[in-house]
């Protein structure tokens, strides 16, 4: 077996690599919010489902409302921070 490499194939190829992988470059700018985070809010296009990029959308969509859901909890216990302040026990469930 014989394999030739070119100078041409290789040139630049760390660029072209960054370049693919630059979701904006394929997406647009449109396909991210104010926070840089990928959304579909302002993206005027349709994604193919089970894509890469719309089950990373979908992902974001969804650690977008556990942060709102924890913010929320934060704000009807008190709890200052990500860690535990109040010294609670944790280790049995109080949900009943």
């Amino acid at each position: 077996m014989e394999l030739n490499i070119y100078t041409s194939d290789v040139r630049d190829f760390d660029k072209e690599v960054n370049r693919k992988f630059d979701v904006s470059e394929e997406f647009g700018t449109g396909i991210f919010d104010d926070n840089d985070r990928i959304s579909l809010v302002n993206y005027n296009y349709y994604l193919e489902p089970f894509t890469y990029i719309s089950i990373i959308a979908d992902m974001q969509q969804q650690i977008n409302q556990l942060s709102e859901t924890v913010e929320q909890l934060k704000k009807k216990t008190g709890w200052r921070s990500g860690y535990d302040d109040h010294g609670w026990d944790t280790s049995e469930d109080k949900s009943e």
